[in-house]
């Protein structure tokens, strides 16, 4: 089992009285004053095991893409469904509740835990069994720090990765994705500062850079680095330089490294067997998912200095593209190349997003 790995920075309640309606969304003390989380639920209280299908969700950020859970409400077949957050509100029950009932395919009950105590949640055992019981589970958007610093060396990841391995549906969006691959940006060195592509590439090891490998285990996350709010925000330099970083840092080799950038309004679904597509919200804009892979070491990833990195192969997909993370290739995308030199981006479309579909 792939071990987690504290941060390579610059180096490496139950409601009491009569049951509530179903519709009515409540803050829930896990044990009054001394609860490491707030709990919000919508539906039953009483748990209902299902038989579910796995299926993983990479999510952009910014606008929740409907068809993801969609997808995923399917998936957990009238089980529980589980939402992690370490900050923000219920807004996820109701959304998820009633789009579940829309669609024909309603769920026991919708979730929502707001993590308080980042370090004491990771052990709570009420936590654990809402995890052990849920038939699906999201991780909102937020700030990856908050997530890594719950989720490593607990019995809470521990639980998560089984239930993962179990077959239940899980994703995230924005945060939620970013912790989703064997390498992890953890914005942990970086605090509230932003990290921008023009920074990371003209300093890979630069202090707002740090990293934690090997949290959350699916089945084909392997090798994988993930970004989100990607050409919204302009973060290929940034991405890239991750990709380098973990071949610098000898997390990969030249050959494996490989990367999930996903735009706002997007998401990237993937079955159990490494078969997935791209669901975009109606009315988006610049809608993709960007799939990267590496085919060669950088030439320079060295602190202080420019970054230069050379061949990176990127699958552009858009709405209704396909990809098959086993085999790494794909189909109704566009296909392009990569390079940097001196910490300057160059493709061979012309354009560092590769353009539209062909």
């Amino acid at each position: 089992m792939k071990k987690a790995k504290r941060k390579k920075s610059i180096k490496k309640q139950v409601i009491t009285g009569a049951v509530l309606a179903a519709s009515l969304l409540l803050p829930i003390s896990a044990s009054a004053a001394s609860a490491p989380y707030t709990l919000y639920q919508v539906g039953s209280t009483a748990d209902k095991a299902t038989s579910t299908s796995f299926g993983q969700v990479y999510m952009g950020g910014s606008t929740d893409v409907d068809e993801a859970f969609k997808w995923m409400i399917q998936k957990a077949n009238g089980g529980d469904f589980l939402v992690i957050r370490a900050t923000g509100t219920d807004a996820y029950n109701s959304y998820i509740y009633d789009l579940a009932k829309s669609i024909g395919k309603p769920l026991n009950s919708v979730s929502t835990i707001v993590v308080d105590d980042l370090i004491r949640a990771g052990s709570d055992s009420s936590l654990i069994d809402k995890i052990n019981k849920a038939e699906g589970i999201f991780f909102a958007g937020g700030n990856q720090a908050d997530y890594v610093d719950f989720l490593e060396g607990s019995p809470a990841l521990t639980a998560l990765n089984n239930r993962i391995n179990q077959g239940i549906p899980f994703g995230g969006t924005s945060a939620g994705t970013m912790i989703q691959g064997d390498h992890i940006y953890d914005s942990i060195s970086a605090g509230s500062t932003t990290l921008d592509s023009k920074t990371a590439l003209n300093n890979p090891y630069s202090s707002l850079i740090s990293f934690t490998d090997y949290l959350i285990q699916t089945p084909h996350n392997n090798n994988i680095q993930t970004d989100t709010h990607f050409e919204q925000r302009d973060r290929m330099g940034r991405f890239l330089t991750f990709l380098a970083r973990n071949i610098k840092d000898g997390e990969e080799t030249g050959t494996s490294a490989k990367g999930i950038a996903v735009n706002e309004q997007s998401a990237l679904l993937v079955e159990k067997d490494g078969s997935a597509k791209v669901v975009t919200q109606p009315g988006s804009t610049n809608a993709a998912v960007y799939l990267a892979k590496t085919n060669m070491a950088p030439t320079t990833c060295a602190s202080g200095q420019p970054l230069t990195f050379n061949n990176i192969s990127i699958y552009k997909l858009f709405n209704g593209s396909t990809f098959n993370l086993s085999t790494w290739t794909g189909s109704g995308g566009l296909a392009y190349t990569l390079n940097v030199n001196s910490g300057v981006i160059t493709s061979s479309t012309g354009k560092v997003y590769g353009g539209n579909q062909p």
